[in-house]
């Protein structure tokens, strides 16, 4: 036999290692959105009581086709039976789409009295979201959230934990929970991390890979949505996401990349260098400002200046996760290459990085930009071949048409030519008509114009 298949052979499958794999990921994966009053995390001598079916009956994957068989699974009940802790349990609601139980109700209001924090376990159950349809609201079943204002009636110490495959809106119900946890679907280790976390064992570190918008009209994908005549259009272009609510500062309920802490870290000292054409180093310092060992996620934003095509205010070219112990501190850098400052380019087939400035930008969320610093590219230098079908603007960033129209205008001013009209009025018409055009403007002298500059720019590319 091979030595390959001798490997595979004496392969065996260690279920607790993968398990634990599981485990560090679903910790990792978890954003915490809110945390007022320090509800979290939980002390260890504190009364709790559990509200919430997903809590004993984790939704850990999606729906349809993606259904595989866990080798083990371990609720978040099921957990605190492993660590000894007592806590009161009610399921409150099915998982399903049905109506209210008031039995269930009542008897989660009840359990809700005199503990000192109520975790509910709140989300989506499988049956709002699948593959093969649209979802056609962001918002959780109502009889989730009456349950909650029902609770949170009773007890103000209220943290909500979430289970959802995609964003729900938070900003309708948000003021009945001190804490929110978004726990997404967590796969068969979730209920050990969602106590590790709740716990205090250890600091949440996710962040958002979406923005959570106020209401499910301010996503740019509805006005194309659900489509017509049996086609859709992705009528956004590169307007998806927070590449959309930040460009046109639309307001959001937590943007993308948000995620708090347990701790708090400060982002300081941002450089970045050019290193080569269309290349740069970003470099900055954070540093953990509290006395809980956590980590914190730098990302590294790229801002171009003013360029031909629309371009978003700014796009992640990077990220890294540091983490820091109590009053650590530590430099973080990015090498950028030329693909974080281009774009696709219609006109070339391929990428293109224009020369001028970019803005790069740290921080830890879209929104959250703690430094900034420029550099000047000189771009790829990529252009086309310019034709008595070009504009004047084409013409001036073009290397050898720019040369071109210095020779223009010298030979103008010594009179051997016909000038170029140098206003205002006349400039907006040259920058976006074709040379050959110049007659219209100018009769017989802009005929003698373009088939100079035609001429000129034909003898420099020979």
């Amino acid at each position: 036999k091979t030595r390959a298949a001798m490997s595979v052979e004496n392969y065996r499958f260690d279920i607790e290692a993968h398990d634990e794999v599981a485990h560090q990921a679903a910790v990792e994966s978890m954003v915490l959105l809110k945390n007022d009053d320090a509800i979290l995390p939980v002390a260890g001598d504190a009364k709790v009581t559990v509200i919430g079916e997903f809590a004993r009956t984790p939704r850990y994957q999606g729906g349809g086709s993606s259904h595989i068989t866990p080798t083990k699974m371990t609720s978040f009940l099921d957990a605190l039976t492993e660590r000894g802790v007592d806590a009161k349990f009610a399921p409150g609601f099915t998982l399903d789409l049905e109506p209210a139980d008031p039995a269930l109700e009542a008897e989660a209001v009840e359990a809700a009295k005199g503990a000192d924090v109520v975790l509910m376990f709140l989300g989506l159950p499988e049956a709002a979201e699948s593959e093969g349809f649209d979802r056609e609201t962001l918002d959780m079943p109502a009889k989730q959230i009456a349950l909650l204002e029902a609770v949170a009636a009773e007890n103000k110490n209220v943290v909500v934990v979430l289970s959802n495959g995609s964003v729900v809106t938070v900003a309708p119900w948000a003021k009945n929970a001190k804490g929110i946890l978004e726990s997404w679907l967590l796969g068969q280790s979730g209920g050990p991390a969602l106590a590790d976390v709740l716990f205090g064992k250890v600091s949440p570190s996710g962040k958002l890979a979406q923005t959570i918008p106020f209401d499910i009209n301010d996503d740019p994908s509805t006005i194309n949505w659900p489509g017509e005549e049996g086609h859709v259009d992705y009528g956004e272009g590169v307007f998806v996401g927070y590449r959309y609510y930040d460009t046109y500062n639309k307001a959001v309920d937590y943007p993308f990349g948000f995620g708090l802490s347990y701790a708090t870290f400060e982002v300081s000292d941002v450089k970045a260098v050019k290193t080569g054409a269309c290349t740069a180093t970003v470099s900055a310092v954070v540093k953990n400002t509290s006395n809980v060992d956590a980590a914190e996620t730098v990302q590294v934003y790229v801002a171009p200046g003013k360029a031909d095509v629309t371009r978003p205010k700014h796009e992640l070219k990077g990220f890294k996760k540091v983490f820091l112990k109590a009053g650590e501190s530590a430099e973080v850098s990015f090498d950028l290459d030329d693909r974080a400052f281009a774009y696709w380019s219609e006109k070339f087939n391929d990428w293109h990085v224009e020369s001028g400035e970019y803005a790069i930008e740290v921080g830890t969320s879209s929104r959250d930009i703690a430094g900034s610093a420029v550099v000047e590219l000189d771009g790829d230098g990529k252009a086309q071949p310019l034709t008595e079908w070009s504009n004047f603007m084409e013409w001036r960033k073009d290397p050898l048409g720019s040369k071109v129209l210095e020779k223009l205008r010298a030979e103008g001013e010594a009179g051997r030519m016909p000038i170029v009209p140098d206003n205002d009025m006349t400039r907006l018409f040259l920058d976006s008509m074709p040379i050959n055009s110049m007659s219209v403007l100018m009769g017989a002298d802009g005929k003698q114009i373009f088939e100079y500059m035609l001429a000129e720019y034909a003898e420099l590319t020979k």
